[in-house]
């Protein structure tokens, strides 16, 4: 591994040397260093995350690798490792790319990757950090040509769960050869897709369709459907059948806008996990909402989200939103959730937003969960700002009461500077053993310059669910001084 990482330093130095007229190499990194206890740590232990990427582009071809090392006392969680590399060619009508890359196909029924950004992964098992996010491995080509686009991708898709300190054969067990193409007509796209998939030695095939577009001024609509058409018929949508629908219906008029969403999927869980349907449940901000996201069930779930906003005359805004989300496994769990949501202005220099939500969540065992909340945010001293954030949320579990609080109180100079001191307080007995607990801790975000960011935390942090574009993942519990850098180049 030492060899590639000379190899490649090597290389990118020979290239912006000789050809620094011609192209550009540019990249970013992300360092951060933590010195704490996760949970069931006994003593503290110091650790190092490095990701470094490079890109050279020149002309119609770019070149990009990614280095991304680990470093903890911990025996066998350290690595150094070339986890990504790609060679593109891209001159229109034609795009072509061999190595990692990322792609999905319609709304991700079939295959979805992704890149959360600063986003790191650390998991108790394996003792290890890694970036959170799920390429392929391979190679595609894209042409488009007026109305028509065809994509072909044939890869092995990444296992996030996996760190690199784990097999190629366990972090890329499923492979895929996939063919998607779209035609456009009059505001009006036609798709259909086909992908074979391979995990273990067992093959399925799948198909897709969608239909897109607007229907007048205002109204736009998305319907897509997807199958496993090697163990069930193409009429075949019993309970034991593999197949997914997705379709929404969107409307804006003035102040005014709505969007109404619908899905249904049954057995559709593909290899280890490598498509990411839409979940329908709305991602929110707030903290205590955040954490109490229903996770989406793909192998059985029906549901549907409404939301719906106006913009007043005074520049305030009102938006609701209803979810719902129907399990069927052995027996019927209904996950349901209404959102209300003001925000405001309260003078020419302040703003707030209030919030009020009702949920029932069987699958954490939480009956009548109420949350509501107030954000302020105050303009002093010209460019400076004070923001002010309380969250409440009650719910029963089992016949007893619990409650969760957050209080944020912060302050931001301009954008170069932004301090937050944030205190959280739990009785939840899923979360702390006997009694309640209080974490405090304090955070620190300083620009450096237009490429440099420094951001710092110290105290004490709460871990749990935490959901960013859609993907959901796990944050631990964290009790230390963490210190990020992030440049670009």
């Amino acid at each position: 591994m030492s060899r590639i990482i000379l190899s490649f330093i090597l290389l990118v130095l020979f290239w912006s040397i000789n050809f620094r007229l011609q192209a550009q190499l540019n990249g970013n990194n992300l360092a951060e260093y933590q010195h704490g206890r996760l949970p069931n740590d006994t003593s503290s232990t110091s650790t190092l995350y490095d990701r470094l990427v490079a890109n050279y582009n020149y002309k119609f071809l770019k070149a990009s690798a990614t280095i991304e090392q680990f470093n903890t006392p911990l025996a066998g969680s350290s690595y150094v490792n070339l986890s990504q590399f790609s060679l593109q060619y891209k001159l229109k009508p034609l795009e072509i790319k061999i190595g990692n890359y990322y792609e999905t196909i319609g709304r991700g029924l079939l295959l979805r990757s992704f890149e959360i950004p600063g986003a790191i992964l650390q998991d108790l098992s394996y003792r290890s950090r890694h970036y959170f996010n799920r390429d392929l491995l391979g190679i595609s080509a894209k042409y488009n040509y007026k109305n028509f686009k065809t994509k072909i991708l044939y890869g092995n898709p990444l296992n996030y769960v996996f760190p690199p300190t784990q097999s190629f054969n366990d972090r890329r067990s499923d492979a895929i050869f996939a063919i998607n193409a779209e035609y456009s007509l009059k505001k009006q796209t036609i798709g259909i897709a086909a992908m074979k998939h391979t995990n273990g030695g067992n093959e399925n095939v799948f198909l897709m369709g969608n239909v897109s577009g607007s229907i007048t001024t205002g109204i736009s609509y998305y319907t897509e459907l997807a199958k496993n058409v090697s163990d069930f018929k193409m009429d075949d949508f019993s309970t034991q059948s593999s197949y997914a629908f997705y379709s929404s219906l969107n409307y804006s008029k003035n102040s005014f806008g709505l969007s109404a969403e619908y899905k249904k999927y049954n057995n559709f869980l593909i290899g280890s996990g490598i498509n990411e349907p839409p979940a329908l449940i709305k991602e929110h901000s707030y903290k205590v909402l955040n954490r109490s996201t229903h996770v989406l069930q793909p192998t059985n779930e029906t549901g549907y989200q409404i939301e719906l906003f106006y913009t007043f005359l005074n520049q305030s805004t009102l938006t609701f939103n209803n979810s719902i989300a129907i399990n069927q496994f052995g027996n019927r769990t209904v996950f349901q959730e209404f959102f209300l949501e003001y925000d405001f202005p309260i003078s020419e220099k302040h703003s707030a937003k209030v919030f009020a939500d009702y949920a029932e969540d069987p699958f954490k065992l939480e009956e009548q969960r109420v949350s509501a909340g107030l954000s302020t945010d105050w303009k002093v001293f010209g460019n400076s700002s004070i923001k002010t954030d309380y969250e409440f949320q009650t719910f029963k579990r089992l016949g007893k009461k619990y409650q969760n609080h957050v209080c944020v109180l912060g302050y931001a100079y301009k954008s170069n500077i932004i301090c937050n001191i944030v205190a959280e307080y739990s009785d939840d007995s899923f979360i702390v053993v006997g009694g309640s607990k209080i974490w405090i801790g304090g955070y620190l975000k300083y620009q450096v310059n237009d490429k440099n960011t420094l951001q710092v935390f110290a105290g004490e942090r709460r871990g749990g669910p935490a959901c960013n574009a859609g993907i959901c993942y796990e944050v631990l519990d964290f009790k230390g001084v963490e210190l990020r850098l992030t440049s670009r180049f």
